[in-house]
């Protein structure tokens, strides 16, 4: 009974976007997952960046693209060097945790599990810094039939701030939606986790979904060559295509540290 009351208020409340913001497809009785179709082919939309991160000489990395609204993309590119959290550097989020976590109920076409774990692993041991969104910017990680959407909408009060995640601890966020989703007797196809505060922030509609990728009909070309595990305005990259293929890089046997570089400690895509 409680998750279905959860269910039905976190329907209600993705009905006060507008159809380009709730790029979330939702019924007054069930989450669903997101509609890739609108991040993909909205003709307002734009790829800022395309990236690999993974295991080096992996036959399979998770690929993570960047996309904002083309109005909002150039201010992307702003270089800010106040000390404003989440308005001139971003709100770190990376101590945060889901307010609500629920499946996508269904029992057709799931993501496959060895597909989703090539995210977690990318996430957990394979990545450097942090995932880093604007107000509207949608990131999408993906490996074969499994997808991460990190949607992060324009919105009042504190969704006009700056998201950052440490990319180790999205994968946690992840691994814990596959364990409770991602399994046969769940039913479901995919999970999501909703963040709606956190500290003094209050946030609408902030997700990280996994669910089962559609690739789109015509690929966009992303604004900015892919440096791998470089996410947008981030200062720290991951694997690059090089290390990919002399396959030098050190590899990892405990999940990626947290940033402890001085990153605010307060208040990550824009569509």
């Amino acid at each position: 009974m409680f998750l279905t009351h959860l269910a039905i208020a976190l329907a209600t409340a993705a009905t006060s976007l507008s159809n380009v913001e709730a790029l979330s497809d939702r019924s007054e009785s069930a989450m669903r997952p997101m509609s890739l179709k609108t991040i993909h082919d909205a003709k307002n939309m734009a790829l800022l960046e395309r990236y690999q991160m993974g295991r080096p000489g992996a036959q399979m990395k998770a690929t993570v693209e960047i996309y904002a609204f083309k109005s909002s993309a150039t201010l992307s590119k702003r270089n800010n060097t106040g000390e404003v959290p989440g308005i001139t550097k971003p709100l770190d989020m990376t101590p945060s945790t889901c307010t609500s976590q629920v499946c996508y109920p269904g029992s057709f076409e799931a993501p496959k599990k060895a597909d989703c774990d090539v995210i977690v692993d990318a996430q957990l041991y394979h990545s450097i810094g942090s995932l880093r969104s604007k107000p509207g910017q949608y990131v999408l990680v993906y490996a074969g039939t499994c997808v991460v959407v990190f949607q992060h909408p324009m919105g009042k009060g504190d969704n006009k701030f700056t998201l950052e995640y440490n990319w180790a601890s999205l994968g946690k966020i992840i691994l814990g939606i596959q364990k409770q989703c991602n399994k046969p007797d769940a039913l479901s196809v995919g999970g999501v986790c909703k963040i709606d505060h956190y500290l003094k922030y209050n946030f609408e509609n902030v997700l990280i979904s996994l669910q089962r990728y559609v690739a789109p009909e015509n690929p966009q070309t992303p604004m900015k060559s892919g440096q791998p595990g470089k996410p947008a305005n981030s200062d720290k990259s991951a694997n690059s295509d090089k290390s990919a293929k002399s396959d030098k890089s050190p590899k990892q046997d405990k999940p990626a540290k947290q940033d402890k570089s001085g990153k605010p400690q307060t208040p990550a895509p824009q569509h």
